[in-house]
């Protein structure tokens, strides 16, 4: 399963993205995870988890992500690719 995380603030890295989900949101530990800027006024996340993960961790995932406020910046997110389906 594949998620996007879109909206982070500039210069976020990886161990970012990883302690939002996992220590935070109490997500599991990502397979991995690569992140992009935007123009330099934001940064995207994309998440991978296995393939065998349940349809209903990325809907729960997008649903607190979504509008989510971090350090400043409203989240957004959506599931890209869910192989088991």
């Amino acid at each position: 399963m594949q998620i996007v995380i879109g909206n982070f603030p500039p210069a976020t890295r990886s161990e970012d993205v990883i302690a939002l989900l996992v220590e935070q949101l109490g997500a599991p530990i990502p397979v991995e995870i690569t992140t992009s800027e935007g123009a330099g006024r934001n940064v995207i996340a994309l998440v991978q988890y296995p393939a065998e993960a349940p349809h209903t961790l990325g809907d729960v995932l997008v649903n607190k992500l979504n509008g989510y406020h971090y350090q400043g910046f409203h989240l957004n997110a959506t599931v890209t690719h869910n192989f088991k389906d």
